[in-house]
């Protein structure tokens, strides 16, 4: 009677195995529609992922049109940098919450949505931003992101509260290499979540921050139907019961 009572319920579990549904993506803005009147919002068709739904980037606080075509790239930046300068410790800029960029990604209805990473190109012209960071809405943007160089690139850094650096005053060419690592805050969401990039340390008013190939990456799944969780919730349960019973 033990026997078949165990071979039933092994059945009965076996039935209903955990599966994952989880899609992963990696979501990257090019900026390639971007022009040097297309104004404060890039006209890009956005990435596209099952699952999420990925805003348009703006531009707040800064000029009204970009200054460069097929990337992200504004004037009137925060100042405080020291033009010829390599110095940090002599820089007197700090983030002004007033300027930025943004982008919103949104869970479809009954997605739940994982962010993993964000990486993107950094780029300044001769006297533009030399400090930058990234924010998100769920703390109400008050800290940086954690941040860090990856792969390795000796053009850029990380400083105090991951604030990211471009290092060479004389340097002005695209970098890669800048990274968001987002952890456990960042899984399951259910609502709309946007991030802000800031930059500052500009050394003149027409010192430009450029951003290109901004990628997000993570995973959407659907949220299990409720009888499909009691299913696997009894699942566990019985498999408990059957490794108990065989001992």
């Amino acid at each position: 009677m033990k026997k078949m009572l165990l071979l039933v319920l092994s059945f009965w579990v076996g039935s209903f195995p955990c599966r994952s549904f989880c899609q992963s993506f990696v979501g990257t803005y090019d900026f390639a529609s971007v022009t040097a009147s297309s104004g404060s919002t890039d006209p890009s068709t956005p990435p596209a992922a099952a699952g999420v739904i990925f805003g348009s980037f703006t531009a707040a606080g800064l000029s009204s049109n970009p200054n460069a075509s097929g990337r992200f790239s504004f004037t009137t930046n925060a100042l405080g940098g020291v033009n010829g300068s390599d110095n940090f410790a002599g820089f007197t800029g700090s983030l002004n919450p007033a300027k930025y960029y943004e982008v919103t990604l949104t869970p479809n209805g009954g997605y739940l949505l994982d962010l993993d990473a964000i990486s993107f190109t950094i780029q300044r012209s001769g006297t533009g931003i030399r400090s930058y960071a990234v924010r998100s809405s769920l703390d109400g943007y008050s800290a940086n992101l954690p941040a860090s160089i990856s792969p390795a690139n000796a053009n850029l850094g990380v400083g105090a509260a991951d604030e990211f650096q471009y290092l060479f005053d004389a340097n002005s060419t695209a970098q890669n290499g800048s990274l968001v690592t987002l952890g456990a805050p960042f899984d399951a969401l259910t609502s709309a979540i946007t991030f802000r990039f800031y930059g500052w340390n500009a050394e003149t008013a027409i010192g430009t921050f450029s951003l290109d190939n901004v990628a997000f990456s993570g995973a959407a799944s659907p949220v299990p139907e409720p009888s499909a969780a009691s299913l696997a919730m009894a699942g566990c349960f019985l498999s408990f019961v059957v490794r108990r019973w065989r001992r």
